[in-house]
């Protein structure tokens, strides 16, 4: 009996230069890259990790794909062709014709995968609701309201309880922090279209300033990291990043609806 895990695959990793294709999605908006190299028999798919998060899903169509390939006895780089050459742009996700190129290395490829471009920050900014002026008005509110105590957030304690189960410290937040946390949520700050497990982590930049759109990939790291590791949140606090993101979403609110919201 054959079991999946044994059927042939490329090899995942090269030293040596490779060949490369750009796949887009229907936008026309990259979200990946498509690799080869016959010297190692090595292929797969490099993920860009700012892009459109459907990456990921397809990511896996695609390597299912050179899995196929493999199996009927393809070079690398002739997968690459015959995925080009059978590639339709009505799909979620389709090769850019012409896009054939040259890494010097893998890791030249997964480091041009990693920059940033104009079009992933303008897909985050719509994920802002800024028609939601209430919203809006709570994170203002929410921001002004922050104390340094609240700033400086305790945890709680920990140790073995009477009937022998351990207790584990986690972060209190107080009714203000948590205040701050929820406006950011509601005004679409925290976001699925922003791969922050795949990113890193967000910290505050030398100026102090964060730009709109970076912005929000802090918020959704910080409060959907929380999730995962607690502390999370109380170390954005205590390094300034939440306040950062909190200043730059509101200048950005302002600047998007000719300036601040009055009450109704």
């Amino acid at each position: 009996m054959t079991y999946a895990s044994e059927a042939p695959r490329y090899r995942a990793e090269t030293d040596k230069p490779v060949h490369h294709l750009t796949v887009a999605d229907a936008r026309g908006e990259a979200m990946g890259y498509l690799w080869a190299n016959d010297e190692d028999d090595a292929a797969g798919w490099c993920l860009r990790p700012a892009g459109d998060p459907a990456g990921f899903g397809e990511g896996l169509e695609w390597s299912a794909r050179l899995n196929t390939a493999k199996a009927r006895g393809l070079l690398p780089t002739a997968a690459l062709a015959e995925l080009a050459r059978d590639s339709d742009p009505r799909r979620v996700s389709h090769v850019v014709p012409d896009s054939l190129t040259t890494a010097p290395t893998l890791a030249a490829l997964t480091e041009l995968a990693r920059v940033v471009t104009e079009a992933d920050d303008r897909r985050l900014l719509a994920q802002l609701d800024r028609e939601n002026a209430d919203s809006w008005h709570e994170l203002r509110e929410a921001l002004a309201a922050l104390t340094d105590e609240d700033r400086a957030v305790r945890w709680s304690g920990s140790g073995q309880r009477p009937d022998g189960t351990r207790r584990m410290s986690h972060p209190l937040h107080s009714e203000r922090l948590r205040r701050l946390v929820h406006a950011l949520s509601a005004v679409g700050a925290v976001t699925p279209a922003y791969l922050w497990q795949d990113n890193p982590p967000p910290t505050v930049p030398a100026e102090g300033r964060l730009g709109p759109a970076d912005a929000v990939r802090a918020a959704t790291a910080v409060v959907r990291g929380e999730r995962f590791s607690d502390g999370t949140i109380a170390q954005a606090v205590e390094s300034g990043l939440l306040d950062a993101v909190a200043e730059s979403l509101c200048a950005w609110y302002e600047r998007v609806t000719d300036g601040p919201r009055d009450d109704p």
